[in-house]
């Protein structure tokens, strides 16, 4: 299987690369290899989130159901709604994974949400039941950044892709970056592979892209680093702005936010799918970071501390 890194020093980076695109291939990746970033893709719908605060278009403390359309009592505790910030910093309580899942007819193991609709998002809200209130748990949920992602596209009547690529990939020449790949040739991807080294299909997030279908490359991420390193871009610093949790460990807006023992600032994501992960780090005061990709599911975790080491 594949690995990809890129380390930035300084703002310059370095790539290194590894293993196949696919088992048995002999194809090497390079710094222009696609691999699916999975949730990495939530800390690009929070900056869309800071863009649309700075447009005016939608206010953090919002109730949410000010922009669904329906009756959802559920969805408050105590007469305290679920706000706007509390999708993106994951203190929502709307449940990790989508309750109605697994009821479709077309609900495929390898591909889980594939053909999910808005229509059976929003019947998911339905069926939440509010345990505590808003804003003061946290626990991720996909399911809440999905919803979030709707009410973008709503907020501006574009799609969600058309959101990313006019304020984050355009701007920063993230060129390969994508959602569709249909139009590629194998040898530009890094194929996702389950624990058997099998190649599987990459997830196809159906309706509900927001909480993670990109598909980037180091080459890519390089940039997005350096872009959110910095922080000229509005809409990036709002979204590194803590709603959650304390300066040593907290969440801005789908970006996790936290401060190592010699005092510098962190913001992370990482993501998983059913056969890639993905890991982020961006350290604006040393205007360095790291970026690794995989097309498996190997644990990284010793890999990501031993690189975070050589960046501080």
């Amino acid at each position: 299987m594949g690995l990809s890194i890129a380390l930035v020093q300084h703002g310059k980076p370095y790539f290194y690369n590894y293993g196949e695109t696919k088992a048995g291939n002999g194809q090497l990746p390079d710094n222009k290899t696609i691999y699916e970033i999975g949730s990495m893709t939530k800390s690009f719908t929070g900056i869309i989130l800071a863009r649309a605060i700075l447009d005016k278009k939608i206010n953090l403390e919002d109730d949410i159901r000010k922009y669904l359309k329906g009756s959802y009592p559920n969805l408050s505790y105590k007469g305290t709604p679920i706000r706007i910030k509390d999708l993106a910093n994951h203190t929502s309580r709307i449940t990790r994974i989508f309750p109605n899942m697994w009821e479709r007819p077309t609900y495929d193991s390898l591909n889980p949400l594939s053909n999910y609709s808005r229509q059976l998002l929003y019947e998911g809200l339905h069926q939440m039941k509010m345990d505590t209130l808003p804003g003061k748990v946290y626990a991720y949920s996909n399911m809440a950044v999905a919803l979030l992602g709707t009410i973008l596209e709503d907020a501006y009547g574009q799609d969600y892709f058309s959101l990313v690529s006019k304020n984050i990939l355009k701007p920063y020449r993230m060129r390969d970056t994508r959602i569709d790949i249909a139009s590629l040739p194998d040898s530009c991807i890094a194929w996702a592979h389950n624990p058997q080294r099998q190649p599987i299909p990459f997830w196809d997030l159906g309706e509900v892209p927001a909480m993670g279908a990109l598909r980037s490359t180091t080459a890519d991420l390089v940039n997005y680093i350096n872009a959110n390193n910095a922080e000229t871009n509005p809409a990036i610093k709002l979204s590194h702005q803590r709603t959650f949790g304390t300066a040593q460990e907290g969440m801005g807006l789908n970006w996790f936010i936290h401060s190592t023992s010699n005092g510098y600032h962190v913001l992370e994501h990482g993501g998983g799918t059913g056969g890639s992960c993905s890991s982020m780090d961006c350290f604006p005061q040393l205007n360095a970071g790291l970026v690794i990709l995989t097309n498996s599911l190997a644990n990284r975790n010793d890999l990501e501390k031993e690189l975070v080491a050589m960046c501080l």
